[in-house]
């Protein structure tokens, strides 16, 4: 497949891309699995499907254990690391609602 997508890459928008590339890498799902231990070598966590996307995902609050809070690439909104970052943003604002509300007190054990 390398070879297929670089002699098409050379074809099409880059002459002579072959002879002047010096440095290949590539990524796969073992490398996923063995060096970032993550399991069955998936990238961004859960499979991006439609039943696993945007409002599908893991909620930030776990409806079933409270005080129980989750961010990450499987919960809302997202992977990568602006989802995750946006995510700890999320779980940073449920938090701070939900002690200001009572929801929630400061010596609450899960």
């Amino acid at each position: 497949m390398r070879k297929i997508v670089l002699q098409q890459l050379q074809d099409r928008l880059m002459p002579e891309l072959m002879d002047n590339l010096t440095t290949q890498f590539e990524l796969t799902p073992d490398y996923f699995e063995r060096e970032l231990g993550s399991q069955f070598g998936a990238g961004f966590s859960i499979s991006p499907t439609l039943r696993q996307s945007a409002y599908f995902r893991f909620h930030n609050r776990c409806p079933h254990v409270q005080g129980l809070y989750l961010c990450g690439a499987g919960t809302h909104p997202g992977a990568g690391v602006p989802g995750v970052l946006s995510s700890a943003k999320v779980v940073e604002n449920l938090l701070k609602k939900d002690l200001k509300s009572g929801r929630l007190s400061p010596t609450h054990r899960a």
